[in-house]
């Protein structure tokens, strides 16, 4: 080899250890930065889902030491009748939830994503009940619903039609809970929908207006597909709040210090605070994060088919 050959091998060597230098030091400060946060996720997650992991595996009233039984809260969970209730009560309540949700928002967002007037002001008032505290919604729906001095009954009243206990008869609290998570949450999603309205060129509805496609086929074969990916994220974190809800029924159904609409969250509150079996409530928990996760594994694994990111 050359000198020359030799010299600009070496000179080419140094430029190559610089950047990968640099590299290396921007790396450095990247995992510093972000240690702090990390650390705080390890201890106030990641350690709490191991000990609660332990805990689900013990008998516990928060009083004395816990006492370990293994895999008998599991078992336990299986067999037990209260559970199944509630679980029976969360998928009827999150069921209609999901559905009503995605197409309630999206026809909002279609009406509000046209030329009307006082759009923004439109936006704005079907937003609001998103910023507004839960318990708040509770209270406030659960005087509505009260079958004595309510203005829902009262309106009934006057229309001949009659006059049910909304929140005493589990069958229409599951109605009157469902009508006020989507009260309190289309908001949000409509929101989403237009952004997701808005990220569609106009050129695609314009090409198809002049080969003669009407509103209805723009709509099934533009808005529909493109919309895909948003419908799909709206329908996983609807999901997952619908199976997780326990503030409005824990405010709106509890009534007499029981509850005539258990969910699932509520009978885990029941189980560890009211009746300090935090073990069997911690084991409970992780039956509800099986559920969710196999719910969404399985949203997933559909979304190949139907989901259209092109």
């Amino acid at each position: 080899m050359s000198v020359v050959e030799l010299t600009s091998t070496t000179r080419h060597r140094r430029r190559s250890f610089r950047p990968n230098r640099q590299a290396r030091n921007e790396a450095k400060w990247g995992y510093l930065l972000i240690a702090p946060m990390m650390i705080g996720f390890a201890i106030f997650f990641l350690i709490a889902l191991g000990a609660s992991l332990l805990l689900s595996l013990t008998t516990w009233d928060m009083l004395s030491s816990p006492v370990w039984v293994g895999f008998d809260n599991y078992l336990n969970v299986v067999r037990d009748a209260e559970f199944r209730n509630a679980l029976g009560n969360t998928v009827a309540i999150a069921v209609p939830n999901v559905v009503l949700r995605l197409v309630f928002s999206l026809a909002l967002a279609l009406a509000l994503n046209s030329n009307i007037r006082f759009r923004a002001f439109y936006r704005v008032l079907f937003f609001m009940p998103v910023l507004t505290m839960p318990v708040a919604i509770g209270t406030i729906w659960k005087w509505l619903y009260d079958p004595a001095f309510g203005p829902i009954n009262g309106a009934l009243g006057r229309l001949g039609l009659p006059r049910p206990e909304w929140l005493s008869d589990p069958k229409t609290a599951v109605i009157a809970v469902v009508v006020v998570l989507l009260w309190s949450s289309v908001g949000y999603d409509m929101i989403i929908f237009l952004a997701g309205l808005q990220a569609i060129p106009r050129d695609y509805y314009d090409a198809a207006a002049l080969d003669g496609a009407g509103s209805w086929q723009r709509f099934r074969d533009i808005t529909v597909p493109l919309l895909t990916p948003t419908t799909f994220f709206l329908s996983v974190i609807g999901v997952i709040f619908s199976l997780q809800v326990f503030d409005l029924v824990y405010v709106m159904t509890r009534i007499d210090q029981s509850n005539q609409l258990p969910t699932v969250v509520y009978y885990i509150y029941e189980e560890g605070f009211r009746n300090f079996r935090m073990g069997y409530a911690i084991t409970v928990a992780w039956f509800l994060l099986a559920i969710i996760l196999v719910f969404t594994l399985i949203q997933f694994r559909l979304q190949r088919r139907w989901v259209n990111y092109t």
